[in-house]
């Protein structure tokens, strides 16, 4: 498999994808897998992030060769580029992933386990999609990925299944930190069966867990904690390699929901050591789908809710109904964008032909984690210039972790106030001038709720990805610095 050189001058070439992506956009055949190497990577077992292989931020040249490859980066607003800082909400899509899907619906658009051309190929892909998912977040085995709607629903089925294991009087364990997605469905069982819910509480100076607290929720009656990698509303990355430890010894298990932080870091499901964890392929530069991993003994033995005919075997028995082939043939299209970013960038931020994953002959977990390498270290340098950027701005206060020496605890997702503007008046007046940010809870129900800002319309937040630019920055401090000057 080569590395591709982008369209600038540096290199003199253009963007070649890997084969496995141009031969899923082209044709959806079981031929188009290229075999792979299942290389399996050294793991950090004290480590609670899988960080990947060293990098360096994409140069301003070779960002560029990345943005080229997001059509929707093109899109301008009032004669200027528009700028998508609603990344926290969904993620912008690469090319390869918009052509996958549309080669789906023309050639191979069909149902499972059919005996004609056209099923076996949507097969072929949906067996390749899981493998890929596999190697996204360390699992072990294809099986243990299944694929729904969302998160949110995926995390229905699985309380409900998870329910009919307990007895009145077990405990679950969840946090104000988190999306409701995560607390909700476990809220349910309190009602249904008449368990107990517990809940850590946050330390509010810095939005972080009391894991204190955490440690005096725990007990023989705690059959599961449920606990999100980081926090969709202010970035908080949490511990979750010693909160799986702690739930563990008294014999819980976990859940941990991993959607805010797959768009950031190279996620592993083994490092962790978690029995479940769950993530949103949109917010990671895909289409909208549900993807959960689950300990293949645990898939097994919980009962899902199904219909008859269906697979008795992981993934099938959780996969209800026909799954959305369009999106799934997208979302291996996203993870071989993601390997030619590995494969490319992967070793120093030089496009050279070849990167660190292609020396080592690495196979596609490599590929990805190298590719959440850049990312990191590319986002890392975004966070520090709006950190710095953000505390300028008069009147306006930040939420969450904002000591510049703890940026290592945090992903670039920032939520803040700014004195005498509602977050709707002030997402309204960004969106005019063609920058999209959030405003409310964003889902963060609990937290916003314990920091006493429910009533006043929540927080805005602004999030980076790797494609963002320095130059947004500056223009959402500008358009900020005017809004503040415009309230005082």
């Amino acid at each position: 498999m080569r590395s591709g050189c982008g369209s600038w001058p540096a290199c003199g070439g253009f963007v070649t994808w890997p084969r496995v992506v141009l031969s899923v956009a082209s044709r959806l055949t079981e031929e188009i897998f290229v075999p792979l190497d299942r290389l399996a990577l050294p793991r950090n077992p004290a480590s609670a992030l899988a960080d990947g292989p060293a990098a360096t931020a994409l140069s301003e040249a070779g960002l560029g060769v990345v943005r080229s490859q997001f059509p929707a980066l093109a899109r301008e607003h009032s004669g200027r580029p528009f700028v998508y800082l609603d990344g926290p909400g969904g993620t912008q899509v690469p090319r390869p992933t918009i052509a996958a899907m549309t080669a789906y619906l023309e050639r191979s658009n069909a149902n499972h386990e059919g005996a004609f051309a056209t099923s076996e190929e949507s097969d072929a892909m949906l067996s390749e999609v899981h493998a890929a998912a596999a190697d996204y977040i360390g699992a072990a085995d294809p099986a243990e990925i299944v694929f729904g709607q969302n998160m949110t629903t995926l995390t229905f089925a699985m309380s409900r299944a998870f329910g009919r294991t307990l007895k009145p009087g077990d405990e679950i364990v969840v946090t104000r930190l988190d999306h409701d997605a995560n607390v909700a469905p476990w809220l349910a069982l309190e009602e249904e069966r008449g368990i107990r819910v517990r809940w850590v509480e946050i330390r509010q100076d810095d939005c972080t867990l009391d894991l204190e607290g955490l440690e005096r929720t725990l007990g023989p009656r705690t059959r599961l904690v449920a606990v999100g990698l980081a926090s969709n509303a202010v970035g908080t990355l949490n511990p979750v390699r010693r909160i799986v430890e702690m739930a563990h010894s008294v014999g819980a298990l976990t859940y941990v929901d991993a959607v805010h932080a797959a768009p950031h870091l190279a996620v592993d499901v083994a490092a962790l050591g978690t029995d479940f964890l769950v993530c949103s392929p949109y917010k990671f530069f895909g289409p909208h789908l549900g993807m959960l991993y689950g300990r293949r003994e645990l898939l097994e033995g919980l009962a899902a809710y199904k219909v008859r005919p269906a697979a008795n075997e992981p993934p099938g028995k959780w996969e209800t109904g026909t799954l959305a082939g369009e999106s799934l043939a997208g979302l291996l299209a996203t993870f071989g964008y993601l390997e030619w970013l590995g494969e490319t960038f992967g070793a120093a931020g030089v496009c050279d032909g070849r990167g660190a994953a292609a020396e080592s002959g690495g196979a596609r977990r490599e590929r990805l984690r190298a590719a959440m390498a850049v990312v990191g270290a590319t986002e890392r340098v975004l966070a520090r210039r709006a950190l710095t950027a953000l505390s300028s701005v008069p009147g306006l206060r930040l939420r969450g972790i904002v000591d510049p020496n703890r940026m290592a605890e945090r992903v670039p997702t920032f939520a803040f106030t700014l004195g005498g503007r509602s977050p709707r008046e002030i997402a309204t007046e960004l969106g005019r001038l063609g920058i999209a940010v959030w405003d409310g809870d964003y889902y963060a129900y609990e937290l916003i709720r314990t920091l006493g800002l429910a009533e006043s319309g929540g927080m805005v937040r602004v999030g980076f990805v790797h494609y963002n630019t320095a130059a947004e920055i500056d223009r959402l401090i500008e358009a900020l610095s005017g809004i503040a000057g415009r309230g005082q």
